[in-house]
């Protein structure tokens, strides 16, 4: 009996001793979205999914990729600008965020507001401000400490051809700008003590692919601006890095778990989750919902769309009529950036409607341009904008070469008669266009001194009843 209890001790000390000697393992959980655009409504399903998650995983990171505002007007033109975005992002517990472009909407005195407002950093390394805008709590990263590991977050936002995130030149005063990739390697340097390396980026899913292909130090880049879904499981590796995005507008959140072993990555998972389809919402972020949304003045009816539309080309010609027809211009051009949804049902349009649609209401500018200079106008927009423009006055084909360019362009103006490249005719756009397309015109331009919201409200007093359902004004070749 005394050799069988002496063997099972020498057994238990044996598994004891290869037990400890078996290296440890430990977990990263991060939940991170993008592209929320104050979509507030979703966030009393969001704060209980992350509940949810906490209970479970208490030291899970929460980040934002940027964009948090501009898209629905309860928030945006709430008395403080989008403070009721950054009320409830305090609320859900969010650790970090990055700037989008949209960020910027309101101007960069307003970009102080919410950095005074958020309890949590906004991590970006390629901005600097003016040391006399005094901004607070903006980092080129931020270093977290979880189960005993150091875990350093860079931040980066996109550059156009301007060499400004896509916003209105004029929000941009004290702000500078260098591309991500110029500044990254010096800050990569500085964390290379860190455990694991993530960024958070409001770059655009491909050029999130080409960051993690130029650099496989980094372990995630979770990112934003293009409302990417990253496939049904929310996970990309790119060169053994995960390149992930969460769509946009709080539809979806991406859970990652990283197990690190003696310090390295060993395994990499990641989930897409529903946030519309989760079945809890917690209670006090959702008093404080239904709190801003109690604003009358949004709901007042404006007008009555007849039939259901399903296409932002079809929201861009309304957009158009309106600025064309109260300023009794030849033809009216819109961005199709600067259209921020695609569908609208059948029934009584709110104020709400249409201030969402149209969030950014910049000045229409007034321009005489000749048909070769139109257009011009059409290609710039293609490359530029990321799509062919929306217009009012005309329709138009066109095919797209070899090079991603647009060519073979054929415009018919709404007489029927075809686009004389000679002759010149009224047109009217948004100050953003004439401030950020670059194109050659003669013509500098001159002010309306009105407003797009202005102008579409006015077009839906004369026009109450609207039906855009099947229009279209653009065909691809």
């Amino acid at each position: 009996m005394k050799k069988f209890t002496k063997l099972m001790l020498v057994a238990f000390a044996a598994t004891f001793f290869l037990a400890s000697c078996q290296p440890k393992e430990q977990k990263i959980y991060v939940v991170s979205t993008n592209d929320m655009h104050a979509n507030i409504d979703n966030f009393p399903q969001l704060a209980a999914l992350v509940d949810s998650l906490r209970a479970v995983h208490p030291d899970l990171l929460l980040f934002g990729a940027g964009d948090n505002r501009s898209g629905n007007p309860i928030n945006d033109r709430y008395a403080q600008p989008t403070k009721p975005m950054y009320d409830l992002m305090n609320a859900v517990g969010f650790d970090l965020s990055t700037f989008g472009n949209h960020e910027w909407d309101a101007g960069v005195l307003a970009l102080r507001d919410v950095l005074t407002w958020a309890k949590f950093p906004f991590v970006c390394a390629n901005v600097t401000f003016d040391d006399t805008l005094r901004m607070p709590n903006v980092h080129p990263y931020v270093i977290f400490e979880r189960e005993g590991l150091k875990i350093g977050v860079i931040g980066g936002i996109q550059l156009g051809e301007n060499g400004l995130p896509d916003f209105h030149p004029k929000h941009a005063a004290g702000s500078h700008f260098v591309p991500f990739e110029e500044v990254l390697p010096q800050y990569l340097d500085e964390l290379q003590d860190c455990h694991l390396v993530f960024l958070l980026t409001h770059l655009g899913h491909e050029e999130d692919r080409e960051v993690a292909a130029k650099f496989p130090q980094i372990d995630a880049i979770f990112g934003g601006h293009s409302h990417t879904r990253v496939g049904e499981n929310g996970k990309q590796m790119v060169n053994g890095v995960l390149v992930t995005q969460a769509e946009a507008k709080v539809k979806f959140v991406t859970f990652s778990t990283f197990t690190v072993r003696e310090g390295k990555v060993v395994d990499v998972k990641s989930q897409l989750l529903s946030i519309k389809d989760f079945p809890k919402r917690n209670a006090e972020v959702q008093a404080m919902v239904d709190n801003y949304n109690s604003n009358d003045y949004f709901y007042t009816i404006v007008g009555n769309n007849l039939s259901p539309i399903n296409s932002y080309e079809s929201l861009g010609c309304l957009m158009t009529d309106a600025i064309r027809y109260t300023t009794g211009s030849d033809m009216g051009f819109q961005n199709p950036g600067g259209v921020r949804y695609d569908t609208l049902s059948a029934r009584p349009i709110m104020l709400k409607d249409m201030l969402a649609l149209d969030p950014f209401d910049n000045e229409i500018i007034h321009y005489t341009l000749t048909g070769e200079e139109i257009i011009r106008l059409m290609k710039c927009c293609f490359v530029t904008d990321h799509g062919p423009i929306y217009c009012s006055g005309c329709s138009y084909n066109y095919k797209v070469d070899d090079n991603g360019e647009m060519t073979d362009i054929e415009v018919t103006l709404e007489n029927g008669k075809p686009l004389d490249m000679n002759a010149k005719y009224s047109i009217v756009m948004n100050s953003y266009m004439a401030s950020v397309f670059d194109y050659e015109h003669e013509d500098d331009g001159e002010s309306t001194f009105r407003s797009s919201n202005d102008l579409m409200l006015e077009y839906l007093a004369q026009h109450s009843d609207i039906d855009y359902g099947k229009t279209s004004r653009v065909t691809e070749k």
